[in-house]
């Protein structure tokens, strides 16, 4: 995992002292492996203990630990250019190499943050649901219908909709052995909240796509799936969430269909022949 996007991810939720320390680490990556955690912590003006608490807020079982890590990040200390501002004044050729260069950054991010256990465990459970269904409200219900569809072509039985009352409704008729998927980028829609709720009361198992960090939907995975949170620059911000999200869900996908690729690739073949006769000759 790349340490220097992973400190950016929770900078906001750290106490002074540990944004001290995070700070000391993007202009100093290179020199942190010669120090101890109190020889970091005399020059950060923090105390060991911090250093300590950092380094498990960040995943790691101690400071050791963590600078083993950083020593493998080969990138933390490159400049990442950020694509997040469109000015009124840009050229059509400027905005598409921003655009352009954001979703190249948003699916690196992305990829560098899954963690490789979670995905193996999401296709597993979706795999051998009896039952899927899918909930996410406004852009995340497009990302949800764009896996139903997915999904659907290879033979899974899914259960998705653009209303969120429906949505509601069907999560009333969960029941053990099914598995629901919430998606929202915020992770604190209401409807998709309220929908995992009633599917856990009802047995299913969820998995939850969210940025990154605590949120309420989040909480309620039993498998959470988290993004970049790349929210930066609200005209852009939701290009860059969705296809964030579009690559988990295309991950996910490709996870499902690998494991019985002989039977997938039959199913595959045949709903692209029944389309395909509805094209235009």
């Amino acid at each position: 995992m790349n340490c220097s996007l992973l400190i950016k991810q929770i900078y906001n939720t750290m106490t002074e002292s540990e944004k001290k320390i995070a700070e000391y680490l993007f202009n100093n990556s290179s020199e942190v492996y010669k120090f101890s955690a109190s020889q970091l912590a005399t020059i950060t003006e923090t105390s060991a203990a911090s250093v300590v608490r950092f380094s498990r807020k960040l995943g790691f079982k101690g400071f050791q630990e963590f600078k083993i890590a950083l020593a493998k990040d080969e990138s933390i200390s490159n400049e990442v250019v950020e694509y997040d501002y469109i000015d009124t004044n840009d050229t059509i050729k400027e905005v598409m190499l921003k655009i352009s260069n954001k979703n190249v950054q948003s699916i690196n991010d992305t990829v560098t943050l899954l963690d490789e256990k979670n995905i193996e465990e999401a296709v597993n459970i979706i795999q051998n649901a009896k039952n899927i269904y899918i909930f996410g409200v406004g852009q995340s219900a497009l990302i949800g219908m764009d896996l139903q569809y997915k999904l659907i072509r290879i033979h899974k039985n899914v259960m998705m909709s653009l209303d969120s009352h429906t949505q509601i409704s069907m999560s009333a008729n969960m029941s053990e052995g099914d598995v629901a998927i919430g998606i929202s980028y915020s992770g604190k829609t209401k409807e998709v909240y309220n929908s995992l709720i009633k599917a856990k009361e009802k047995g299913a198992k969820c998995v939850t796509i969210t940025k990154f960090g605590n949120n309420p939907i989040a909480s309620l995975g039993d498998i959470k799936i988290q993004v970049p949170s790349v929210e930066k620059d609200l005209r852009v911000g939701a290009i860059s969430s969705r296809i964030a999200q579009l690559t988990v869900i295309d991950i996910l996908f490709i996870g499902v269909a690998k494991d019985n690729f002989s039977t997938v690739d039959k199913y595959l073949k045949e709903t692209r022949s029944m389309v395909g006769e509805l094209k235009l000759k």
